[in-house]
């Protein structure tokens, strides 16, 4: 057995050795250097009891007793981590000191990457995780929003490269702000932000971390104009004549009146299929769904539970779908029953729609509007005319009467002075 090297006699006498681990310096002290040796043997003995694995550094393979010699020649290191034994063989020993280094560091690597993995690592194992029984369109949604926000530097390192149990409160304001500065708008980052803790939440019931940083960041207070005054906006009942009577050459005239009349979503229109209408209804089994690569396909469910729907025909309803199943025997796919397609067969999409609209709003001075403005001006004129709140809550496929009454429902000005002159105090 070789001597310690680099031993230094204090001017007390005393001879000291001095060595690193797990960016630690530890130091053990002796009168000489055969109990130096021995309490230097007894400190990498606390150590390995404390860390759960064998400690090597440069003299330890030198004084070492369990290194042993093969008959071949070759020395072999074993150690336990995590009730597994690991082997370690070289020629010699500095080779076996490196081999035991490299080792004990994958080994190291592997349990942090399991234990406590990068936030980028446990978003793909999340989004695996979730697939199959989540919706394409949820999952491309919730990928588009980690993409947006994985980039962003924290400290000069990104936040994808963080590991979970890194991450704190004052890190997710970073991310706020940064946002900002890309003039996300703030309900749009309220949103992207009550994502991330979807992520930590789910983390925590898996044990791998105790604490969701998203819960002491505060929303951004919405400084946007409301929904219901943008996308959700109900036309006026001049407005809508003023738009029908420009759209009657429009390819999708038909789409239009279908849409304000039945108040359904436009991905609904264009997964209906003529076999879905029976028994004087409308049965609404299905809506166009976006894949996770961004792609468009008639799906197989409807967007919500509460989506698969009945609605019942009127005289209205059936002149658009008799006007549309002639105009459909201009394409030569028999075997395709959707009742509304694009212009030359494809899917119907809202982009090309919408822009369709907004060329007729410019012509006639009207306000722009989007295709969901059909299904508000349904819902809006459907409370006018006396229908009930439930039964619009059912023709619109909402789960939540609040969302039918206070987004979907708008009271115009000639409503309200009906109200008020219909009331009678009594005097």
């Amino acid at each position: 057995m070789k001597e310690l090297k680099n031993l230094k006699k204090r001017k007390d006498g005393y001879y000291a050795k001095t060595f690193s681990f797990e960016g630690k310096r530890y130091t053990v002290y002796a009168k000489t250097r055969k109990a130096l040796e021995k309490k230097y043997i007894e400190k990498i003995d606390q150590l390995e009891q404390e860390v759960g694995y064998e400690v090597i550094d440069d003299d330890l393979s030198e004084i070492y007793t369990r290194c042993k010699r093969g008959k071949d020649g070759r020395y072999q290191r074993t150690f336990t981590y995590n009730k597994r034994r690991y082997y370690v063989r070289a020629t010699s020993l500095s080779e076996l000191n490196k081999k035991f280094k490299e080792k004990k560091e994958e080994i190291i690597f592997k349990k942090k990457n399991i234990e406590n993995p990068k936030i980028g690592d446990f978003f793909e194992k999340w989004q695996d995780n979730r697939s199959g029984y989540v919706k394409e369109a949820t999952l491309r949604s919730q990928r588009c929003h980690f993409n947006t926000i994985s980039d962003v530097k924290i400290d000069g390192k990104k936040f994808k490269d963080y590991r979970l149990s890194e991450i704190r409160a004052d890190d997710i304001r970073e991310i706020q702000k940064a946002l900002l500065k890309r003039k996300n708008s703030t309900r749009t980052i309220n949103d992207k932000i009550f994502f991330l803790s979807h992520i930590f939440h789910d983390a925590i019931r898996e044990q791998y971390i105790t604490y969701n940083p998203c819960c002491a960041v505060r929303p951004l207070k919405n400084t946007e104009i409301a929904a219901r005054e943008t996308i959700h906006r109900a036309l006026t009942t001049e407005e809508t004549r003023r738009f029908f009577d420009k759209a009657q050459n429009s390819t999708y005239f038909n789409v239009y009146k279908f849409a304000i009349l039945t108040g359904m979503r436009i991905g609904e229109i264009g997964a209906l299929k003529f076999c879905d209408i029976y028994n004087n209804e409308i049965h609404i089994e299905r809506t166009l769904t976006r894949a996770t690569n961004g792609s468009y396909f008639v799906g197989t469910e409807t967007k919500t539970f509460h989506g698969r729907r009945v609605i019942p025909l009127n005289d209205a309803i059936k002149e658009v779908l008799y006007s549309q199943r002639e105009k459909n025997k201009a394409f030569n796919n028999v075997d395709d029953d959707r009742v509304f397609k694009a212009p030359r067969g494809g899917l119907l999409m809202a982009t090309p729609i919408d822009r369709e609209i907004s060329k007729i709003c410019e012509e006639t001075g009207i306000e722009h509007f989007g295709t969901h403005a059909f299904r508000d001006t349904f819902a809006t004129r459907a409370i006018e005319s006396g229908v009930e709140p439930r039964t619009l809550q059912e023709l619109l496929g909402h789960a939540d009467y609040a969302i039918t009454m206070n987004l979907y429902v708008h009271v115009t000005n000639p409503t309200l002075q009906s109200a008020m002159n219909r009331i009678n105090i009594g005097f």
